[in-house]
């Protein structure tokens, strides 16, 4: 298994194979985010030259590649052959694992194809450039990727349908799962942040995402949630985020808007409560107390988040846009809403909030919808057809 951030959308898979014994299984991740794991792993990176620049664009994808299949070879040299191999294409650790295993069935996870800007957008050229010269990039390595698969899948519809007409026709659809054991309603949950016991009798919003960025929402969030504060003095809010940026283009690596919003947005400190990126179970708790979960983000991957808290049974308030569409039709499995429009946020947080009847009927609907298409056991069943063929 081949995942810069191991086990990243392999997880539940990982964890099928491992606990049903008789598989061998070699992780292979990047410098910088790997677990400890009760199996082999390997570790690769760009490798640094004294007195010379780091390589850019392709040249990179071909020394990750590269320091990898340095990695590997002496297994292969000494007859270890993998009967399957799992990529997900990202930024050219497998690009030379077909010339190493050619025997191997390689299956990869297709996650994202990056789309240029439109040309009639142009204002600043060279910002421009710079962008589709990244893509090109990006995508020349997805696209070997491609090219030596024996299988690709995508995790959704919408994002099958960010990849070129002609690779459509190849690619697989399937999600990694939920695992609606862990998230389903449990009315004794309770978290402990700070000195505070919150339970599911408490008025709580919850957001989660990987950094407090743009591209998912988060200022909108936070000036939205401020409003709702005002008129809801009991209101507390949850936000299971890091101060980074992880999307936003040119900010990767940056501080996110926290600062941003502790001088601008005019929420309650007292009863807005950063927790950071928890545990597992712990955010499954989280989710667990949320009176609603609040999703908002521009259309891209769609986050676990979302369909987490639709499994846990929680009324979900998210963007409406294609990626949500795919998962929540409005006003059935949840309420759709402009990402960009903080009133319209704020007003329809106050309309969940003060609409038990009608949150039931969504937090049901959006349990039962979680349960037909992404039950983790079909997942996993499918996940493994494309894996041995």
């Amino acid at each position: 298994m081949i995942h810069d951030a191991f086990p990243g959308q392999f997880i539940h898979l990982f964890r099928h194979l491992h606990r049903a014994g008789g598989n061998e299984i070699v992780a292979a991740s990047r410098k910088g985010s790997t677990i400890d794991l009760p199996i082999k792993q390997i570790v690769y990176d760009v490798p640094a030259v004294e007195g010379e620049a780091q390589p850019q664009g392709t040249a990179a994808a071909i020394a990750l590649g590269h320091d990898l299949y340095s990695k590997l070879k002496p297994l292969a040299d000494d007859g270890w052959q993998p009967d399957c191999i799992l990529t997900h294409a990202s930024r050219g650790a497998s690009y030379f694992i077909r010339e190493l295993f050619p025997k191997a069935r390689i299956t990869t996870l297709l996650e994202w194809y990056y789309r240029d800007p439109a040309v009639g957008s142009v204002r600043d050229a060279r910002a421009f450039y710079r962008a589709c010269a990244s893509n090109c990039a990006l995508n020349a390595v997805i696209a070997r990727d491609f090219d030596q698969a024996d299988a690709v899948y995508a995790a959704t519809q919408f994002q099958k349908g960010q990849f070129p007409a002609r690779w459509q026709a190849a690619i697989d659809v399937c999600h990694e799962g939920i695992d609606t054991n862990l998230y389903s309603a449990n009315h004794d949950a309770t978290l402990t942040v700070g000195d505070t016991v919150f339970d599911r009798e408490m008025e709580i919003i919850t957001y989660a995402a990987r950094g407090m960025e743009k591209s998912r929402g988060f200022p909108q969030f936070m000036l939205a949630i401020a409003e709702v504060q005002k008129q809801r003095p009991d209101l507390h809010v949850i936000i299971a985020a890091k101060d980074r940026i992880c999307y936003d283009p040119g900010g990767r690596g940056k501080k996110g808007y926290k600062k941003w919003a502790e001088q601008t947005a005019g929420y309650d400190p007292a009863r807005t409560h950063f927790v950071g990126l928890l545990p597992e179970r712990e955010f499954a708790r989280m989710l667990q107390i949320s009176r609603l979960h609040v999703y908002l983000s521009i259309p891209f991957v769609l986050s676990w988040s979302c369909l987490n808290a639709m499994a846990a049974g929680v009324p979900v308030l998210a963007s409406d846009n294609d990626p949500v569409r795919e998962v929540i039709t409005d006003g059935v499995g949840g309420l759709l809403v402009d990402p960009n429009n903080v009133a319209a946020i704020s007003e329809r947080i106050v309309e969940m909030l003060d609409d038990q009847k009608l949150c039931s009927k969504l937090a049901t609907n959006a349990r039962q919808s979680i349960l037909d298409r992404f039950e983790l056991a079909v997942c996993l069943k499918r996940q493994l057809d494309f894996i041995h063929g």
